[in-house]
């Protein structure tokens, strides 16, 4: 019977031959490392948290935890920038509910199929727990720009709104900027571990 022991994961991995990334993932670390040495990363995390919460779609986290991993002790502020960004992008789309419903609005849930009787129906579950609804679709896969036009048409107040919002997005927010600054030394070593290289020296790579 055999008594050697089964291979450490760390070892194989470390005398494994060395991974290379794509040229796509590569191009997509320079870029960030660009934002976040310039220094509006920060901004550029909010402008996009409130294009996604008003017109746009697309995750924030998809942007918060590579910025984060890049520059791990601002991911915090990254994650301050994103909630405040998608607070004033709900106050845009709940405007779009109140303001501009047919012209707009409905064009904007006819993309998920969703039409006035929908809304309509939809009246009953909004009225008294409108900011629950809200706060809902800020940390589950409901669109959060549909659920605040939504909450517009049907008279739920805006306070509501940007509380449910403010409260949501920053509990996901936080929580997703927590987990990078406090695992972004392991996944610096994994990658140093997977390509013999740090995520800093594949970004200047990548610049050349």
């Amino acid at each position: 019977m055999s008594t050697h022991a089964p291979p450490d994961p760390l070892e194989t991995a470390t005398t494994r031959p060395r991974a290379r990334p794509s040229r796509f993932a590569l191009r997509s670390l320079a870029a960030l490392h660009r934002l976040a040495e310039k220094g509006w990363a920060t901004s550029a995390v909010g402008g996009w948290a409130f294009l996604q919460a008003s017109f746009v779609p697309g995750p924030v986290d998809s942007v918060i935890i590579p910025l984060g991993l890049a520059d791990p002790p601002r991911a915090f502020r990254f994650a301050w920038s994103a909630t405040l960004g998608s607070a004033l992008g709900v106050v845009v789309a709940w405007a779009i509910g109140v303001f501009a419903f047919d012209s707009i609005g409905l064009s904007m849930l006819g993309l998920v199929g969703l039409d006035a009787a929908d809304v309509d129906a939809m009246r009953v579950r909004f009225q008294g727990h409108g900011g629950w609804v809200v706060l809902l679709a800020t940390v589950t896969p409901l669109s959060l720009k549909l659920t605040s036009i939504a909450a517009g048409a049907v008279g739920v107040p805006l306070l509501e709104v940007a509380l449910a919002v403010l409260v949501g997005r920053g509990v996901r927010f936080f929580t997703v900027a927590a987990v990078v600054h406090f695992t972004g030394d392991r996944v610096e070593r994994w990658v140093l571990r997977r390509y013999g290289k740090s995520l800093h020296q594949l970004a200047m790579e990548a610049r050349q």
